[in-house]
Parts: C-alpha cells; structure tokens; sequence
C-alpha cells in the first residue's frame, strides 16, 4: 500500500474532528449574526437601505401610499385638518438609471428620470427639463422616494411592539410599555419626543437577505407642537418586487443657461449682505459738430442774456439805463 494512502487513513479521525467544529462554528456565527426582529426592521426601513435593496435586483419596483394628518386637539381651530396622501412608483433598472413618479391629493407632485449622466425633472403639469446629474443628488432624489416607511416607524418606533409572523413576516402591534423617548435629531422633529400612541397596527415582510419586501403601518397618537396639543394618523403600506424595466429618458427641454443681468444680481444680493458697486450713468453724448464745451456755454450765454436786470439798482456804471 502506497505511504501516502497510509497517512490518510491514520488520519481520518482528525480530519473529521476539524470538520466537525468548522460546522459548529459556523454554527455559532451565524446564530450571532442573528438579531432581534426589531432591530432588523430598523435597518431594513431605512431610504438608504431600500435603495441598496433595490439595486441589487434584475429591476425593482418600490410602490407606496402615505397618508399624514394632523389637526389642533383644542383651541378656535380645533377639528380643522391638514391632511396628505402620497402616492409613489419608483422605478431602477440594473444599471442603475430611475424613475421616480410622485402625486398626491393637493394636486401636486413630481417626476425625475435618471439616465446616464442627465437627469430630467419636472413638476405637476410643468415642463420636462433635462440637465446635469450632479452628486449626491440622484441619491437624495432616490432616498426621498422611499421614505414613507422610515417616517411612519421613526414616529412611532417606541411604541412598536414586533411579533414573529411566519418565516421572515412580522405582526405590528402597540407595546405595553413603550422604549426610551428619542432625542431629536433637528427642532423640526422636536415634537416627536411628546407622541403618545392610542392606536397601532401593521405587518412586515423581509426578503432572505434582511431587504424589505411588504410593510404596512397604521397609528393614531397625540402631540405637542409648539406648545399646542395635537391629534395625528399616520397610515402607511409599501412593496417591493422585482420588475425588469430599462428607463429611457423622456422627452425633455434642455436648461437654458443665461446670464443674469446687473440689477438682478442686486435684486438677489441686496438681502444676504453681497455689495455689488453701483451703476454709473453713461455720459451724454454731444451733438455732432460741436465742441464737448459748446453745449455748457451756450447755456450759460441764453441764462445771461435771459435775466433781467433788477429795476431797483442803477447799472454797474452809475448812468442811467437807457429806456
């Protein structure tokens, strides 16, 4: 028998022994990579996380209606609402173009396509105008597309209560007792740190690689804002799926680029402390065949000869006027 066969054979029960804890280990690892159903749909509701999610696929598909309200609980406007709904498609084909299509029940909204190194943008019933892409400023048009999830769960992350739904599924419901009040990132979200959640009820879904794919959330709190106690819903429901679609650019005017004149940039600079030097008039142009002098002279010369004389004083010479 060859030595080489020998050795192996001597040596099987080690070689199994260290296959036996590279399995375990493995084991071990990925039982510490796992974290808590909540902490995963904080990362997974995050914009930048869904846009990574999205470009990972073939061709994704991000849909989503978002219904904010808010009205005064007391005072001469209580019961008056300023109420929104949202609704969203945005569109990346694995390249990496978009589009991003946004409307909403005030009669508003908004479209941008990406293709390439040009972006094309347009308001409701306004014009297509194409342009530059100029970073980050894709990414920001891509995160503010995909953030009706993350500000529902941020308005009422401590009072969410996550429950197991089924494999990678989960059940929202309102904890008994709710997390540690958030400290407010800038004074617009000051507010956020006074909500106190009546109602809640939603439900998840995760893809295999923590993505997300379903997300539903509906809410009823009270707040203080300014001072003044208010009343709020929220109601939120996205998906994402995988649809392969190439973005083309539309049809789109290009911008016009333009100087701007010197009382426009006054106008722009008066109020933010910018000194443009003042406008000099332009020097009257003398009439043609005459001295630059010869206007000035003969103005004095009519003057002179229009004034008249006072009749109290007798001339310079002591005779008499002639009459």
């Amino acid at each position: 028998m060859p030595a080489f066969v020998k050795r192996v054979r001597l040596h099987q029960p080690t070689v199994a022994l260290l296959l036996l804890a590279a399995w375990v280990g493995c084991g071990r690892g990925k039982r510490a990579e796992v974290r808590p159903a909540d902490q995963e749909l904080d990362a997974a509701v995050q914009p930048a996380a869904l846009v990574s999610s999205l470009r990972r696929m073939a061709g994704g598909h991000f849909h989503a209606t978002a219904r904010f309200r808010v009205n005064p609980a007391v005072g001469p406007d209580a019961g008056s609402r300023d109420d929104i709904t949202t609704t969203t498609d945005l569109w990346i084909d694995k390249q990496g173009n978009f589009r991003l299509s946004e409307s909403n029940d005030q009669d508003g909204g908004r479209e941008v396509v990406r293709v390439g190194p040009e972006l094309a943008v347009a308001l409701r019933y306004g014009k297509v105008i194409r342009r530059p892409a100029q970073d980050p400023e894709p990414q920001q048009f891509l995160e503010e597309g995909v953030g009706s999830p993350s500000a529902a769960w941020d308005t009422v992350r401590r009072f969410v209560a996550v429950e197991p739904a089924g494999h990678r599924a989960f059940r929202l419901g309102k904890i008994a007792q709710p997390g540690p009040t958030p400290i407010a990132a800038t004074a617009l979200r000051k507010w956020r740190e006074t909500v106190e959640v009546q109602t809640l009820v939603g439900d998840a879904r995760l893809d295999a690689s923590g993505g997300l794919q379903a997300f539903s959330l509906s809410a009823r709190f009270r707040a203080l804002r300014d001072g003044t106690p208010i009343e709020g819903e929220i109601a939120v429901a996205a998906t994402v799926d995988e649809v392969v679609t190439p973005i083309t650019m539309p049809a789109a005017e290009p911008l016009q680029a333009r100087e701007r004149t010197i009382l426009e940039e006054r106008a722009l600079l008066g109020g933010l402390g910018g000194r443009t030097p003042p406008v000099q008039p332009l020097p009257k142009k003398a009439s043609p065949g005459r001295r630059p002098g010869a206007a000035a002279g003969a103005a004095k010369e009519t003057k002179a000869h229009t004034q008249k004389p006072s009749t109290g004083r007798p001339p310079a010479s002591g005779k008499k006027a002639t009459p």
